[in-house]
């Protein structure tokens, strides 16, 4: 499954003695009960005193072993051999498109033992997508709410700097009039506008981070402060920003200076 071993070694064909009982714990579990020691070489039992006790020989980092959006928890491994369960999972890692390897599995389990059913067989792909339905499905509804957020946003940049720029207009007829270009008169507007969207893109990024991390446990494939993603949502604000400044300047920069002095 990919999960690193950090401490100590994996379970072995010696492990497989009757007289053997060993275990692999999480880091979670090593952190809860044997905080600030070596947990290789402890013991440990599932009943009461009279239990028998298995012995630590591994460390693995955290998994995610009931849902994928759940907090660390502690986890003990015990080796198949010794702890018997009918019901068990195999898991194919193949470097060939996954479907493409199913019959021959179902093939090969049959060679084994015609008596042992294989059912419920899937890609992980397709397990991944069965549990994150709902995280998906709320990634799309908060998607389509965001969208039209960034469309309003958009128009109401566009509109307040409309306005103002309607409102300068005999200023912008005297700066053409005294020899100011239609470059200067748009980027006039436009560094207006976009000094206050600079202010409002902080406060929007040192709000972000605080709700990241309070949705931390929801968030899969991507970490609570992901570089990429602040850098892509912060270059898309600022050029529909842009945009909504630039119409405006646009606009009052084609304006003809002796209209725009005799405007009230």
């Amino acid at each position: 499954m990919g999960i690193p071993l950090l401490e100590g070694r994996d379970f072995t064909t010696r492990d497989d003695k009757e007289e053997s009982r060993f275990v692999i714990v999480n880091e979670t579990f090593a952190r809860r009960f044997w905080p600030g020691q070596d947990p290789i070489g402890k013991r440990l039992n599932r009943g009461g005193p009279d239990s028998p006790r298995y012995e630590v020989i591994g460390v693995v980092k955290d998994g995610k072993y009931w849902t994928l959006g759940e907090d660390p928890r502690p986890f003990v491994y015990f080796p198949m051999t010794r702890e018997y369960d009918a019901d068990v999972s195999l898991v194919v890692n193949t470097s060939v498109e996954p479907r493409s390897i199913i019959n021959t599995i179902r093939r090969e389990v049959e060679r084994l033992d015609a008596n042992l059913p294989l059912y419920d067989v899937k890609t992980m792909s397709g397990r991944l997508r069965l549990s994150l339905f709902p995280l998906l499905a709320g990634a799309w509804v908060a998607g389509g709410f965001a969208l039209l957020a960034l469309l309003l946003a958009g128009l109401g940049v566009y509109g307040v700097m409309a306005y103002a720029s309607s409102q300068r207009t005999r200023e912008i007829g005297v700066r053409m009039a005294l020899g100011a270009q239609s470059r200067d008169v748009m980027r006039l507007v436009v560094r207006h506008g976009m000094r206050l969207a600079l202010v409002g893109l902080a406060i929007g990024l040192a709000g972000a981070l605080v709700l990241t991390r309070l949705m931390s446990s929801v968030l899969y494939g991507v970490s609570a402060t992901d570089v990429v993603t602040f850098a892509g949502v912060t270059l898309l604000l600022g050029s529909v920003i842009l945009i909504a400044c630039y119409l405006p300047a646009r606009r009052a920069a084609k304006a003809d200076p002796m209209i725009a002095l005799r405007c009230e």
